[in-house]
């Protein structure tokens, strides 16, 4: 495993280059070009807004950003993992070619969509400031959150692309589990509003997502220091990174032949 993370340091320039070749190809022969990273996230805020505030009647005065910054790491995180599971399969030729880390084409994705993501906080403080949220120095915290859901997001991605190159339908699975989970995150709810204090517990515990989006907008809209089951995503990214770099360092030197 940590031969792994050693070889990918030593390749960092090719890194790199794949993060700005897939920020690039992104875009490509678009006329908004980078701005679609922005549009997005919004286009599926205005959606739910009028789900929420016109059909359910949901008319709290910060509900806009409370969804947005939990939307904008969503994003950053499924569309990760959707692109992770054919990270491999897609670029069987320069496997087969040319020998490299790799490790890197889906952590390269990841980056990618962090890339995205930090592009999208361009709206989101704006917005901040338009719905009056309480900024505080909490928002010191947002790096340690990013950190967290950076760790599980590269590790669940580098299971997916090896399970993608053995299971043909892993999108698919991968796909079903995207729309159960997004419902099962505090996205278009807050815990304490919604989930009885008995269950509360339970679901910090199961779902890492719970506790990630939780602080994300304790610290952007209630200006309040993460919640304290912070700590239990923590433990489970760790859990998540280091059995992706273990299930990695099984099947690395098998998948040239198996494509």
């Amino acid at each position: 495993m940590i031969a792994i993370l050693k070889d990918v340091f030593k390749r960092k320039d090719l890194l790199k280059y794949l993060v700005i070749t897939h920020l690039k190809l992104s875009y490509a022969n678009k006329v908004l070009g980078y701005f679609w990273s922005l549009l997005d996230p919004l286009a599926m805020m205005a959606v739910y807004l009028i789900l929420v505030t016109i059909i359910f009647e949901r008319k709290e005065p910060q509900f806009p950003i409370l969804v947005f910054s939990s939307l904008l790491a969503w994003q950053w995180f499924t569309f990760s993992l959707s692109d992770s599971v054919n990270s491999l399969s897609k670029k069987s030729k320069i496997i087969l070619s040319i020998k490299f880390p790799l490790a890197i084409l889906p952590i390269s994705l990841v980056l990618k969509y962090l890339c995205r993501y930090l592009l999208g906080l361009l709206v989101l403080i704006p917005m901040l400031l338009l719905f009056r949220a309480h900024i505080t120095f909490s928002v010191l915290w947002f790096p340690v959150i990013v950190f967290i859901q950076g760790f599980f997001t590269i590790g669940l991605c580098l299971i997916s692309a090896i399970l993608g190159v053995y299971f043909q339908d892993m999108n698919n699975i991968i796909q079903f589990i995207i729309r159960i989970w997004f419902y099962g995150s505090p996205i278009l709810y807050s815990i304490k509003d919604s989930i009885s204090e008995k269950y509360q517990t339970i679901l910090f515990m199961l779902n890492p997502f719970a506790a990630i989006f939780t602080s994300y907008k304790s610290i952007f809209v209630w200006g309040m220091s993460p919640t304290k089951y912070l700590w239990i995503s923590f433990i489970i990214s760790v859990i998540c990174f280091i059995s992706g770099l273990a299930l990695f360092s099984m099947y690395e030197h098998k998948i040239p032949k198996d494509l």
